[in-house]
Formats: C-alpha cells, structure tokens, sequence
C-alpha cells in the first residue's frame, strides 16, 4: 500500500474552495493538487483524491458518495418518510417527486484508465450524479457541467420496504437529518 498524502478541504482566500496536502501546502486547482499531492494518483488515494476534486471544482453543492449502500439506505429512507399524496410545493425538495436511481450504478470512487469515476449527490436536491475526469492531463478541470445526472424510475410501492438496512454514514445522516428535518432512527 502506497502512502495517501493527507488532504483538507479549506475556504481560502476570498472564500474559494481550496485544499491543503500535508499541512503544507495549499492549493487552488486540480493541476495544483496532483502536482503537489501525486500519491492520489494510485487506487487507494481515489476517495481522498475525489473528494478534493468535487470541492475544488463545485465547493460544497455536491458530496462524494463513498459508500454506496450508505447513500441508498439515507436515500430509500427519505422516500419512505414522504407522503406522496402530498401535492408539490415550492421550494420544497422530495425525493419521491424524482424517483430513484439504478442503485446498482453507484460505486465508490474508482479508477478506469486514466480516468476518476465518482458520484456525488446534489447537497441541495439528494440526487445522485455521476462525474468522469481524466487526469492524465495537465490541465485537468472540472466543472458543475460535467456532473451528470443518473437516470431516475418511478417509485414503487414496496420498494423502500423491501431494502435490508445498512449503517449510514455520517454524512449520509446529515443528508437524511437535512431532508426530513428530523433525525433518523438507529
């Protein structure tokens, strides 16, 4: 196992997302984190690598998904708490009016080719989005543009039910404490 530079997700200056690798050093762009922090670059390093890439790229509007069955339970759970009889509001955010994704396409972050894939859920909506960037370049970007919104279906009926529980994450708690305003049984 290689050595995974450790990384902060910071607010720098004028309130740009930035990334600190090492306590050292900080950075503004994706060439900037690779050059500085190449140890990403390797299997291990995909998550920590991801997570600094969504943030440098979008801030805070996405989230990395990094356990699959963690995001499907959060999300399963906030369809269950919604009252589809409920009609439309705005402003109010219900999963139950998308739909689900194909869970089975969520993985965590991971390596093809040259390329990081990864999803990220939409800190505001919950829905998930997948994103694909190469990095053998230098000067690799991303922007919110290449987040690409996965496919939702209709809701079934049992289908919330029928899900065997997994432990949430922390974050995917706060997602369902966020969209329910209330907290989540354990």
């Amino acid at each position: 196992m290689s050595d995974i530079p450790m990384v902060e997700l910071i607010l720098g200056e004028a309130m740009q997302p930035a990334v600190v690798v090492e306590a050292r050093v900080e950075v503004a762009s994706i060439p900037e984190l690779i050059r500085e922090a190449p140890g990403l670059l390797v299997p291990e390093g995909a998550v920590p690598l991801a997570q600094s890439i969504n943030f440098l790229a979008v801030g805070d509007g996405f989230q990395v998904i990094e356990n699959p069955a963690s995001f499907r339970t959060a999300y399963e759970a906030q369809i269950a708490k919604e009252d589809p009889d409920t009609p439309w509001s705005e402003g109010v955010v219900r999963l139950i009016d998308y739909g689900v994704p194909d869970f089975d396409q969520i993985s965590a972050p991971n390596w093809t080719g040259e390329a990081l894939v990864f999803f990220a859920r939409d800190t505001f909506t919950g829905l998930p989005y997948r994103v694909q960037i190469a990095l053998g370049q230098g000067d690799a970007s991303l922007s919110e543009q290449d987040y690409s919104a996965l496919e939702l279906f209709d809701i079934e009926e049992d289908e919330a039910a029928s899900a065997e529980p997994v432990e949430m994450s922390a974050e995917d708690r706060a997602f369902l404490e966020e969209m329910s305003g209330a907290k989540p049984a354990d």
